[in-house]
């Protein structure tokens, strides 16, 4: 098997698992288990980042497909997928930012001693998570027909 294929069977797999994961948090926090999904989702980011590395170290070593090799159906599912990776990225990192915005909020210790946190905080981070696990969705949809596509040519 080509090595390229390899890497992004592994890839695919790995995003599988993150969206497993988002879906599993979001069922953690419609159940009240704030530090679940917490880690749910953060766990999630770590294969991101995961993720993002192993890439650098594949061009380095195994360099960039061939798109003169796959067909234009193919070439724009690939830059839709890449659009959907980029909102994943975006979206995920501004749910973090309104996540960590709750730091101390009754919203996320389960504490009614502790202050609420801003309504907009809270309807933020949940647009921007729902914006983040949807394009995540696409994604690993979208990959599975690229990789569909690249065991066709190999």
């Amino acid at each position: 098997m080509d090595a390229k294929v390899l890497y992004w069977t592994g890839a695919f797999v790995n995003l599988g698992v993150i969206v497993l994961l988002a879906f599993r948090g979001i069922a953690q926090v419609r159940r009240g288990d704030v530090e679940a999904h917490r880690r749910s989702m953060l766990g999630g980011a770590a294969l991101i980042v995961a993720f993002l590395v192993s890439y650098v170290f594949k061009l380095a070593f195994l360099g960039r497909e061939d798109l003169s090799l796959w067909s234009d159906l193919h070439v724009n599912n690939l830059r839709f997928h890449e659009t959907c990776v980029l909102a994943m990225l975006l979206a995920g990192g501004f749910a973090l930012t309104r996540a960590r915005a709750m730091r101390g909020k009754r919203e996320r210790s389960r504490d009614p001693a502790d202050p609420p946190a801003s309504p907009a905080v809270v309807r933020w981070h949940h647009r921007a998570g729902f914006a983040a696990v949807g394009a995540s969705v696409l994604g690993l949809l979208t990959a599975g027909l690229i990789l569909a596509g690249m065991y066709a040519r190999s």
